[in-house]
């Protein structure tokens, strides 16, 4: 898997670099370190949106991710690049999107769930919608892509280290985008597959919670991945 991996990232990285592009990756936390330092292997420059820019966590991530990554506020990041990534708190992302200025004709990947925390560890699904469609919403001349919200972030890394492949549900209402995203997805050694418009985003934001309160509770835990049946 290790070699599948790094044959894929060799076999993309020719066309990647000749369409390398600026992606601002909004928050620091594991599933923004994961993709930034993930995309930034396929050739992609990847600047760091933080509230605190200077600060040193995100400093130190911008330092350890390959190529010429910096930081900058949420705002100055998601202005100067063509790919946006969300990798904040869902419950905050409406409000982040708000903040991030003119986000016309960008791709705007989600990697957000709801997740609202009633008791220690029990987590509820936390709008009437979907982050997707939130995103959407708040962003309608942007091609939003729900992404990478159902994997964790050392799969993200290490897909080398599961049982079988691991897929990548990808929803949005643009075709040239879906296609976009799919294709950093295959280089990260996941598979894509596309379930439809930005409308079905909830199909995998609610997956997210029933695997999270599967894994903080006392009955018999399962691993909740998506498997091709062909």
């Amino acid at each position: 898997m290790i070699l599948q991996k790094l044959f894929l990232i060799g076999l993309l990285l020719a066309s990647a670099c000749a369409s390398a592009e600026t992606i601002a990756v909004i928050g620091t936390g594991n599933v923004g370190m994961a993709l930034g330092t993930e995309f930034a292997q396929q050739g992609h420059t990847i600047i760091y949106g933080s509230r605190s820019p200077l600060g040193l966590k995100a400093l130190d991530l911008a330092k350890k991710t390959q190529g010429d990554a910096s930081t900058a506020t949420p705002s100055a990041a998601a202005s100067a690049a063509e790919i946006v990534v969300l990798a904040v708190p869902g419950m905050v992302v409406e409000d982040v999107v708000k903040g991030l200025g003119n986000l016309a004709g960008k791709i705007v990947i989600d990697a957000t769930n709801p997740l609202v925390m009633d008791e220690p560890m029990v987590f509820r699904y936390g709008v009437a919608t979907s982050n997707g469609e939130i995103v959407q919403a708040a962003a309608p001349d942007a091609f939003v892509v729900k992404a990478f919200n159902t994997i964790s972030w050392p799969s993200m890394i290490s897909p080398e280290d599961s049982e079988g492949p691991l897929y990548v549900a990808i929803a949005g209402n643009h075709p040239a985008a879906k296609e976009k995203v799919a294709g950093m997805v295959t280089a990260m050694g996941l598979v894509p597959f596309d379930l439809g418009p930005i409308e079905v985003a909830h199909w995998t934001e609610y997956a997210a919670v029933v695997a999270l309160n599967n894994q903080f509770s006392a009955r018999q835990n399962f691993e909740l991945v998506f498997r091709a049946t062909d």
